[in-house]
């Protein structure tokens, strides 16, 4: 991951911590700024994008580990072809119109997809 990847509100795992913790980013630039405290990027870890990622973040599974998320017109289903590690295609379109744009393997990733499409953050639903 490089700095110019993440924005504010992109949520990224810290590393070397006793517990898996996940935060959101609050500042970038040579450091960023996560959970109240500055972090260099080498002490910050992307997040792997995972179905339950997708689910947190109001997406819907419509057919077999295929997502969507309804009010923009993007689909996301794992990659069949890739073999070492999950990755996930985004489609984007409406009714059955649908172009695939890019393959994806981390959270932030599909943050800032999102945004560019939506104008909008992605944002975890309770």
């Amino acid at each position: 991951m490089k700095e110019v990847e993440l924005r504010i509100g992109n949520w990224v795992e810290i590393k070397d911590q006793e517990v898996k913790t996940y935060a959101q980013v609050e500042g970038t630039g040579n450091l960023q700024q996560v959970a109240g405290q500055l972090w260099s990027i080498e002490e910050l870890e992307p997040i792997a994008l995972t179905d339950e990622w997708l689910d947190r973040f109001g997406f819907n599974d419509y057919w077999f580990k295929q997502y969507e998320f309804t009010n923009w017109g993007i689909k996301v289903r794992k990659d069949p072809y890739a073999i070492s590690e999950t990755k996930w295609i985004v489609f984007h379109g409406f009714a059955n119109q649908f172009s695939e744009l890019v393959s994806l393997k981390h959270v932030h990733q599909l943050q800032n997809l999102f945004y560019c499409l939506s104008g909008e953050e992605l944002t975890i639903k309770e």
